[in-house]
């Protein structure tokens, strides 16, 4: 454990602390709220072996919020020496100090790249991605009626009090203002139609919203949720207890989150025995949306290759290598705006289209039309094109 200190405060001074920026809220591979204490000769030395304590703790949370739960066992615990080389940076708040006691609250920063080749060769699926941002919009059924806007709506304040920016599905809480109130007046029939929610989605600039009923009874809180978005509806479960109904509210607003999660990870977390690959042509009209769709395609965490291989002022062809499954691909594909359609002259790569299949076969060419090779299926051997290809290798 020695060893892991000193390792650790090397790579403290070489000047690993970070500025806001590198902080993004957004990033799956950031830790926050790692609370920290120990003790030893020196308030120095405690905050040493507070901040190696804290490494451990956050790699911990890092593997539980990306890992499926049932490979949490699975997961190898790196060596000093890895753990170390996985963080790029690190802050600390809140840090109290006495002449042999140290407490903080630290907030870690690990290397995406890095822990996802460790997990990949591991043989470790993992979610790299997270699920679309959420607005709750919480239902508290009482014996007085049901509390949607207000402050007697002790739901709404459990979501506001309880913090899940470490959670895959980020979860915002309304303010409950007149626009809210204007959007889904008191007493609206809330269902699982999009549209419905799309005023106040849009003012919220989330990509779905969680419609979430919560009954307290005998100590305890039952939570009947669905998650509504774009492409659908999915129902969750949830129930939650506590010393208090309070508390309950909040254990409920936890569990809730953690099931969505590991929902998600059984949805994106990708599978990397599987891979395959295909070509795609990629209309456009003008340089910027060429530009636009490249950088996008660029963000796409399951494309492992991506090749240009013919450009015209009216579209490109693209042929790309995918890890994972298909349905994978298609998610992560729906989530960037993007959807692959068969058309005329084969694979078409395109706006996502609500409500349209994608498809990873092409049809049949149209003669005098750009023609998008046929795509290998999973494990066969896969040729790139040959024409001088332009490579991307996504970040």
């Amino acid at each position: 454990m020695r060893l892991r200190f000193l390792t650790f405060l090397a790579a403290l001074f070489a000047g690993l602390a970070l500025s806001a920026p590198a902080m993004a809220a957004g990033s799956i591979f950031v830790v926050r709220g790692v609370d920290v204490e120990a003790a030893g000769e020196s308030g120095q030395k405690a905050c040493e072996a507070a901040y190696g304590q804290g490494q451990d703790r956050a790699w911990t949370k890092l593997i539980e919020r990306i890992v499926p739960q049932a490979d949490w066992g699975r997961v190898p615990q790196p060596t000093a020496e890895e753990l170390t080389a996985f963080i790029s940076g690190y802050e600390v708040s809140g840090e109290k100090r006495s002449t042999s006691k140290c407490i903080a609250t630290m907030t870690y920063l690990f290397k995406g790249d890095l822990v996802k080749k460790y997990l990949r060769e591991k043989g470790i699926s993992y979610a790299d991605r997270r699920g679309p941002s959420t607005l709750a919009i919480p239902l508290y059924e009482t014996p007085e009626g049901t509390r949607l806007w207000g402050d007697d709506n002790l739901w709404l304040s459990a979501f506001r009090a309880v913090k899940l920016e470490n959670e895959l599905i980020p979860v915002d809480a309304p303010y409950g203002d007149d626009g809210d109130k204007a959007a889904i007046p008191p007493g609206a029939p809330l269902g699982t139609d999009w549209l419905s929610y799309k005023t106040i989605a849009d003012k919220y600039g989330v990509k779905a919203v969680l419609v979430a009923r919560a009954t307290f009874a005998s100590g305890e809180v039952h939570v009947e949720a669905d998650l509504v978005s774009e492409t659908g509806a999915e129902h969750f479960t949830a129930t939650g207890t506590g010393a208090d109904e309070r508390g309950a509210l909040a254990d409920a607003v936890r569990k809730l989150a953690a099931t969505m999660g590991e929902s998600w990870k059984a949805q994106a977390a990708i599978d990397n025995s599987i891979s395959a690959a295909l070509s795609v042509w990629a209309p456009y009209t003008s340089l910027a949306q060429r530009n636009d769709i490249e950088k996008r395609l660029r963000k796409v965490q399951n494309i492992l290759e991506l090749q240009i291989s013919r450009v015209t002022i009216s579209g490109m062809s693209i042929w790309l290598r995918y890890r994972g499954r298909n349905d994978q691909f298609e998610q992560a594909l729906r989530q960037a705006g993007f959807g692959i359609y068969a058309g005329s002259s084969g694979l078409v790569l395109d706006s996502y289209r609500p409500g349209e299949p994608m498809s990873f076969h092409g049809g049949a060419p149209a003669e005098g039309e750009p023609t998008p090779s046929p795509s290998p299926a999973p494990g066969e051997p896969v040729e790139p094109p040959v024409e001088e290809p332009q490579v991307i290798r996504p970040q």
